[in-house]
């Protein structure tokens, strides 16, 4: 591949260049912006049965004929399953055309008994759903929220934070302009959000008798209902006046329509004996809730209810076809029918796009019942295979995305087939799934299964390098570290703490970096180490070190068989000599690792390459190379969206121009500049800005 045409730009003009590719072939690119005008329509599914609650709807509605000063923010409180989600879902699709500019949406697992969402993670779901691209998201939860409320600012948007724990978990997701309405929902009366925040509070009771009975004749037909009115009355007690007792009930009654509802409720008046017999929780609603749902759990055909209790194994928030028939052993069409099923019974919601979730409550019911009525050795085994799926595919995920990179390849009892085969399907993938795999490898983690949990950072490495969600990254590693070290796995140890290593390098915690990466040369000796503290060591002022850093890693390399490692490390060893005016050496080193890179087709190294050549040319003042290779770097960034690498390269392009005093064009690249580095939220955007201030006034 050496002997291929290099990117070539012929033209700026209007922001669209004529690019020559790699191929050798001409076209016209337009590049994206980081932060695209996107309107997010993230709301679940309406409620199919609903019913009552119009006085409670009235008062939401009326929350929107104000002219407030501020956002507008309503917390939705109550007991579990009286209906908070329903309602608030129900409202938000009412009113959505209030809310033209989009709807955002997020369940926060607030009382779920795994790990509730992070504010920073449902930050980074918000801001990729409103456009922003993975490099353009800041590491620090502050700088996520203020940019989140920028975006938002002006617009009219619906924000829906579902099954909140608590007013800290709330606080960063609140938008900042009295454009948007905030609402939230919690078991918990969220006072210091009212007192603090100014909320409304909104507090659901029970359904009335009325609301009740026309909630059962919508699931089970007017008809059976009107005949049986005792038996309906009875029913409705049976289900505590809980909206997801009634609807899980109903759908039990709707399943046997020649059966008399009178008939009915004796089986759920046996099945609520029996548990009183069992359970020492004494609390209506509790156990209304509880009979209902075994009720209807020991309706179900065998293949079913083995799914239903098999998927209260599962540790994420949502679940897809495929895990599910993981999980149970099925075929795909097995596993997507009894899906389906436990949907139409109400024991599971369809998200949309074949997703499902649980209901905080049928969640901890089915975990309860894998635990009471799954031999041990069978809970294991699901576990195991749905552990097994998640890594295979992320494995997968990780060789479409970054394949230059040499990650170990895992052997799985199974190799399954990942639902994804492209680059771009592989992406959505690990933007869908990532809450599922962090919860993945502390699954592993927790059942000893610990080579599994260790294998997980492997197969992330190339989504969490790309899309930086700091917080699933640092936990999920430390989560693997611990793992491999409880199976005293030195070179996974090692590998782990390094990347670790680069999270905090790129937090710019140098301090932090600096000392993983010298606790992971602790372990192993590794070029890639060297690499990544001499890099750190730069940043520190300690160029010297540096250089012995990138010496050793140097030998290192050139006792294997690693052309692209080989290209990193002579890219960082040309930096560190132009930085201590050794430029023949820099030159030198820079163009030996371009030549590697373009032989072996990285794109993104060819970009850091022309990069750092045309820094070099630059110190040097051959000004007319510095910005060939400027230009030549610029088209290479802009084919692979590096739209940070964009944003330098047009700073640096305009600082040539200024010298040469072409300060026409240097104010046209850096008002580009700025905007990018704007968009991305970056610190260099005021440094453009002041330098485009002194522009006009020389």
């Amino acid at each position: 591949m050496g002997d291929q045409p290099t990117n070539q730009l012929h033209g700026t003009a209007n922001n669209v260049v004529q690019v020559r590719d790699v191929h050798g072939d001409l076209y016209l690119h337009q590049p994206q912006p980081a932060i695209r005008p996107v309107v997010p329509h993230q709301l679940p599914a309406d409620v199919r049965q609903f019913s009552g609650r119009e006085n409670e709807l009235e008062q939401l509605d009326a929350l929107l004929t104000e002219e407030p000063a501020a956002v507008v923010i309503c917390a939705i409180a109550g007991t579990a399953g009286v209906g908070k989600t329903a309602l608030a879902v129900r409202w938000a699709h009412r009113v959505r055309d209030h809310f033209p500019d989009g709807q955002l949406y997020v369940d926060l697992l607030g009382y779920s008994p795994g790990a509730p969402v992070q504010p920073a993670q449902a930050l980074e779901g918000f801001l990729h759903a409103l456009g922003v691209s993975g490099d353009a998201i800041p590491p620090r939860l502050d700088d996520q929220a203020a940019l989140y409320r920028s975006l938002l600012d002006g617009r009219r948007v619906l924000v829906v934070l579902d099954n909140a724990s608590s007013p800290d978990q709330v606080r960063p997701l609140l938008p900042g302009s009295s454009s948007c309405f905030a609402l939230v929902t919690s078991r918990s009366g969220l006072a210091g959000l009212v007192a603090r925040n100014g909320a409304q509070r909104l507090t659901l009771d029970l359904l009335s008798r009325n609301e009740s009975l026309r909630l059962l004749r919508d699931v089970v037909g007017a008809d059976r209902v009107d005949a049986e009115p005792e038996a309906s009355a009875t029913l409705i007690g049976q289900c505590g006046r809980l909206p997801l007792a009634s609807r899980v009930a109903g759908e039990r009654a709707a399943a046997e329509p020649g059966l008399a509802l009178s008939e009915l409720t004796t089986e759920l008046q046996d099945e609520r004996s029996r548990l009183d017999l069992l359970s020492d929780d004494d609390g209506d609603a509790s156990t209304a809730v509880r009979a209902v749902f075994s009720w209807s759990y020991r309706n179900l055909p065998p293949a079913g209810a083995r799914l239903f209790r098999l998927l209260g194994l599962h540790p994420g928030p949502d679940f897809g076809v495929h895990v599910a028939a993981a999980l149970a052993d099925v075929a795909l069409p097995q596993a997507k029918r009894l899906l389906q099923a436990l949907a139409g019974a109400h024991l599971i919601q369809a998200n949309g796009s074949g997703r499902y979730r649980f209901h905080d409550v049928l969640r901890l019911y089915a975990a309860e019942l894998a635990e009471s009525e799954e031999p041990a050795e069978l809970r294991l085994a699901a576990a195991q295979r749905m552990l097994h799926w998640y890594l295979h595919c992320a494995m997968t995920a990780d060789n479409l995305l970054l394949p230059l990179l040499r990650a170990p390849r895992i052997q799985l009892p199974e190799q399954p087939v990942a639902p994804f085969t492209t680059r771009g399907e592989a992406l959505a993938w690990c933007e869908a799934e990532a809450a599922n795999l962090a919860a993945a490898t502390r699954c592993a983690h927790q059942l000893g299964e610990h080579w599994l949990a260790a294998a997980f950072p492997w197969a992330l490495w190339s989504y969490y390098d790309l899309r930086k969600p700091w917080i699933d990254w640092i936990a999920t590693y430390e989560i693997g570290l611990a793992s491999a070290r409880l199976v005293n796995d030195d070179s996974t140890c090692a590998w782990i703490i390094r990347s670790l290593g680069v999270a905090y390098y790129d937090l710019q915690r140098f301090d932090e970096a600096a000392a993983l990466f010298e606790e992971s040369l602790a372990i192993r000796r590794s070029p890639g180490c060297l690499d990544m503290l001499g890099s750190t060591y730069r940043k520190q002022g300690n160029v010297e070190a540096a250089l012995e850093c990138h010496r050793e890693a140097l030998a290192l390399r050139l006792e294997s068989d690693n052309p692209r490692g080989l290209a990193v490390t002579l890219n960082r060893m040309g930096s560190t000599y132009r930085d201590l005016g050794r430029f023949d050496e820099s030159l030198d080193h820079l163009t030996r690792s371009l030549e590697l890179r373009r032989e072996i087709g990285d794109l993104h190294g060819q970009g850091f390459a022309l990069h750092s050549i045309a820094a070099t040319y630059e110190q040097l003042d051959r000004l007319d190379e510095a910005m060939e290779a400027y230009r030549e770097s610029l088209v290479v960034r802009r084919e692979i969206g590096d739209r940070r690498g964009e944003a330098d390269i047009l700073l640096c392009l305009g600082k040539i121009l200024a010298r040469l005093g072409e300060t026409g064009r240097a104010r046209e690249v850096w008002a580009e500049a700025l905007d990018t580095f704007s968009d991305l939220g970056a610190p260099q955007a005021a440094d453009v800005a002041r330098m485009l201030q002194d522009l006009d006034q020389t």
